[in-house]
């Protein structure tokens, strides 16, 4: 009993906290109830129990409503979900009924969901419900399983998902940069003379998934600083805007949505800012006092190096914090700005961004007329290097 007191003493707080830095596969369990609805829940503690005989168990928390409804089931399907299958997992984790009305899915020999595009998936029955604390342990009896697709799964550590990413899995990205920065080369000249013209920084950059990573940079007259090569910074709102203002509806919405701990206010600021790119072609961002400390510091932290994902939602949060330095009205031409960075693209033959020109720290107090010049002036370089690089 002196265990049970111990362990009483516990903090919940600290539990979670410590048992965050063990990651987990994310599965969903799926079956048909007695009702005859098709049911999902998404779990993160299912595992392999005993090959002999052949036993898994995954445990839900005793108020699940959905758990008590698969218990019903004649069978289950264990689906072990892909890397690329968050949104699937976050709408499947949702508490609203009928789930999977509007999913793809087939039934397994067993008669339970098997969902289209998983890793893996475990026909079995429900053996024994024993009892976990605040959980249960629902321990089931395999009849049949199968690998579907050789896909990395879909991992969940310290509250974010993720997925397993071996080194040589990395190879592509590197393919896909090395090739970014051999194409920027011909436009290195170019870019080495708008800093001169313009007075700042410019540096060009290119999407590796949800980053953006440097491939060419040249320093303006009054600064000493080039940015190196492979300096990254993340898609994540307000940061990013002309890679996705071009791209599909559901790129743009998924960049939305990374903005974690966003208001209602800025989500509308983020789409208008996307129209407003799209309409003169280029986009602002201002300085201000804090916005370094704010923004720059933690967009550096996010740049040498992978965070972990308790760390890297902080960086976030701090990032979207800074959305303020991006909501600007219409500009004046008398009324004097310090601009912190104007960005363009560099389109694609179908439209879409493959590059980004950014200019940085200009010289300050620059009025409004001069601050479109320089937005035009970047609009139509974008546009010419997009022409050279598609000859």
């Amino acid at each position: 009993m002196a265990g049970n007191a111990e362990a009483a003493r516990i903090d919940a707080m600290r539990f979670r906290e410590v048992m965050g830095h063990y990651p987990t596969g994310v599965t969903a369990i799926t079956g048909i109830g007695e009702d005859g609805e098709a049911l999902a829940m998404v779990v993160g503690t299912f595992t392999s129990v005993s090959l002999d005989p052949p036993l898994v168990a995954f445990l839900p928390t005793r108020t699940s409503f959905i758990f008590d409804k698969l218990r019903t089931a004649r069978s289950l399907a264990v689906n072990i979900l892909a890397h690329d299958q968050e949104a699937l997992c976050r709408r499947l984790a949702r508490p609203v009924p009928d789930k999977l009305k509007d999913e793809s899915w087939q039934l397994s020999a067993g008669g339970a969901p098997v969902l289209d595009g998983v890793v893996a998936s475990i026909d079995c029955t429900l053996d024994s419900v024993l009892d976990g604390g605040d959980h249960h342990i629902a321990l089931c009896t395999v009849q049949d399983l199968r690998v579907h697709r050789a896909a990395a799964p879909l991992v969940f550590f310290q509250g974010g998902y993720g997925g397993f990413a071996p080194r040589s899995f990395m190879v592509p990205a590197d393919k896909e940069l090395a090739s970014a920065v051999s194409r920027a080369q011909v436009l290195r000249a170019g870019i080495e003379q708008l800093a001169a013209e313009l007075g700042g920084d410019v540096t060009l950059y290119t999407r590796v998934e949800n980053d953006a990573v440097s491939v060419v940079s040249a320093a303006g007259p009054q600064h000493d600083f080039v940015a190196p090569l492979g300096v990254r910074y993340p898609l994540i709102p307000p940061l990013g805007d002309a890679f996705v203002a071009w791209s599909t509806e559901e790129d743009q919405e998924a960049w939305i949505g990374r903005a974690y701990g966003a208001s209602d206010e800025d989500r509308a600021m983020y789409r208008r800012r996307l129209a407003e790119a799209r309409e003169r072609g280029w986009s602002l961002s201002l300085d201000a006092p804090g916005r370094r400390e704010s923004l720059e510091d933690a967009v550096v932290e996010y740049g040498q190096g992978t965070p972990l994902p308790a760390r890297q939602r902080e960086l976030s949060q701090r990032i979207v914090a800074s959305s303020r330095y991006y909501n600007i009205d219409k500009l004046d031409p008398e009324t004097k700005y310090d601009v912190a960075a104007i960005t363009a693209p560099i389109l694609d033959a179908g439209g879409h961004t493959q590059l980004v020109l950014r200019l940085y720290y200009p010289p300050a107090q620059a009025t409004g007329a001069q601050v479109q010049a320089w937005g035009e002036r970047m609009r139509a370089f974008g546009e010419q290097a997009a022409q050279l690089l598609a000859t």
